[in-house]
C-alpha cells in the first residue's frame, strides 16, 4: 500500500472517511482525546486489522463509536446506561452487554461491549456513516501512543489509507469508563469526566474501592 492520504479535520472529511471504511479500508482520525484508529464495524477484515496494527495478542475489545439512536441495535441499554449514551456527544465510555450481532475482531469474545462517542465531530461521523464504526487508540502499547498526525504516518502510514489531521492531540487524557452491565453503574477510571460530574447526572454512580480515597 502507498502512503496515506492527509486531510485536514473538517466536516468536509466526512464523506472521504466514510468512503474509505466502506471500503474496508482502515482509517486514523483525530478526537477531541486521542488519535484512533477506526474501521468498518461489519468488515471482519477491517477490524481484525486494526488489531494486526496494534500487535494486540492477545485480542482486546474495540470500541464502538456511536450516536445515541443506534446504540440499541448493537447494545442492551438500562435505564442508567441510556441516560449516559443520551449525553453524546460527551467524553465517556460506557460498557454495555452486546445483542450478538458484531465481528469477533469488535468484540475479542466478551459479553459486552465499548461504546463511545467523546466529540462532535465523532458525533457527526457516527451520524452519517451507514454502518457502526469500530475504533482503537492509534498506539503501539502503552509508551507509544500517537498524539500527532505525523506520529500516527510513522506508525500506520503505509498500512492505513487516510489520516485525518487536527492538530495535537491531548496527551494522557482518556474518556472516562463506565461499567453499565454491573448491577449499579460503575466507574472503572478517571478521565475528562469527574465523579462529581458524573453524580450530577446518575445521582447512585459507583466508584470501586481502589478509586475511592
Amino acid at each position: 500500500m502507498t502512503m496515506a492520504t492527509f486531510l485536514p479535520k473538517s466536516p468536509q472529511a466526512i464523506a472521504p472517511i466514510i468512503e474509505q471504511l466502506d471500503r474496508g479500508q482502515v482509517v486514523v482520525i483525530h478526537t477531541d482525546v486521542v488519535y484512533l484508529l477506526i474501521a468498518n464495524a461489519l468488515n471482519p477484515q477491517a477490524t481484525n486489522q486494526i488489531h494486526e496494527l496494534k500487535g494486540w495478542e492477545p485480542r482486546k475489545p474495540l470500541t464502538l463509536l456511536l450516536t445515541p439512536p443506534k446504540v440499541p441495535e448493537y447494545g442492551i441499554l438500562s435505564a442508567e446506561a441510556q441516560t449516559l449514551v443520551n449525553q453524546f456527544p460527551y467524553p465517556i465510555s460506557v460498557i454495555l452487554p452486546h445483542r450478538n450481532n458484531l465481528a469477533e475482531g469488535v468484540t475479542a469474545g466478551h459479553s459486552e461491549v465499548f461504546v463511545s462517542c467523546p466529540d462532535q465531530f465523532i458525533y457527526d461521523l457516527a451520524a452519517q456513516a451507514p454502518f457502526p464504526i469500530a475504533a482503537g487508540t492509534a498506539s503501539l502499547g502503552s509508551e507509544m501512543r500517537a498524539n500527532d498526525a505525523k506520529t500516527a504516518e510513522a506508525f500506520f502510514g503505509q498500512q492505513v489509507s487516510l489520516i485525518i489531521d487536527g492538530g495535537k492531540a491531548k496527551e494522557r487524557i482518556r474518556t472516562t469508563l463506565i461499567d453499565c452491565h454491573l448491577p449499579l453503574p460503575t466507574i472503572l477510571n478517571f478521565g475528562l469526566v469527574s465523579f462529581d460530574d458524573l453524580r450530577e447526572i446518575i445521582p447512585h454512580i459507583e466508584l470501586p474501592s481502589h478509586l475511592r480515597k
